[in-house]
């Protein structure tokens, strides 16, 4: 009984903890960053930065984004909403703060190979600032004393300075828009998460990555219901949107 008890609640952990961590609730700010800057010379929808789509399996895609959208707005988004209740916002930013400062690998190795060592090095400076300063990383006491901002980096942005072409576009069960590239990417950065590498039984690896991720959904509710409540076409608009994302934070 125990052990059907466990494997339930795995199976439940997993499920949630693979929709937190989808484009669509993990890159919300900065999604909306991307398309506010960018919004003087979009095109119509279907046709972002002038560039083709190459989504050669849109009648399936639209399938699977009807299927995340009701996950969204039945399961993340009233959980997200409880947890709001019980933590405190500033309680929440440190939270996330800290989850923050523990990827510091993945960030710090995909600087490097991406030949950016000015970035690389700030990088490294923040965590070790952070890191003790800041209280374990809990606050970001190297942007907020030492004027070093945050950066972001994946090893999707890696692969497109190597030359590697984005492919087909994608929507995922529960991971959300991706493409190809991406999709390799993301698998690759999970792998340099020192999360998934706690000395620890697996259902302890998931709980935390479900605060992690439940935490800072809490932070950005309601971004993915603004891009998408002005739009005839919510799954176009989420496409461009997830295209005109990967553009801008690839040329940053």
């Amino acid at each position: 009984m125990k052990r059907g008890r466990r494997a339930k609640a795995g199976l439940i952990s997993f499920f949630i903890l693979i929709f937190l961590i989808s484009p669509i609730t993990t890159g919300g700010s900065a999604f909306n960053m991307a398309l506010a800057e960018t919004e003087q010379t979009v095109e119509p929808e279907g046709a972002p930065s002038g560039q083709k789509i190459n989504d050669p399996y849109e009648h399936s895609n639209r399938k699977v984004f009807a299927f995340n959208d009701r996950l969204y707005f039945d399961v993340l988004k009233p959980v997200t909403k409880v947890y709001s209740a019980f933590l405190p916002l500033d309680v929440r930013e440190s939270i996330n703060q800290w989850f923050h400062n523990a990827v510091f690998p993945a960030r710090f190795i995909n600087f490097v190979l991406q030949g950016k060592a000015d970035k690389a090095s700030n990088e490294a400076a923040r965590f070790v600032i952070n890191s003790t300063l800041g209280a374990a990383g809990l606050f970001d006491f190297a942007q907020a004393r030492f004027g070093l901002e945050n950066h972001e980096a994946d090893f999707g942005q890696t692969l497109a300075l190597w030359g590697v072409g984005a492919g087909d576009f994608l929507m995922i069960p529960l991971l959300g828009p991706s493409d190809s590239r991406d999709l390799l990417g993301y698998a690759v950065d999970t792998a340099m998460d020192p999360i998934v590498w706690l000395p620890a039984a697996w259902w302890v690896i998931f709980s935390v990555h479900t605060e992690k991720f439940t935490n800072y959904t809490s932070l950005h509710g309601g971004e993915y219901e603004e891009l998408i409540k002005a739009s005839l076409d919510p799954y176009i608009a989420t496409r461009d949107g997830y295209i005109q994302y990967r553009e801008h934070m690839i040329s940053k």
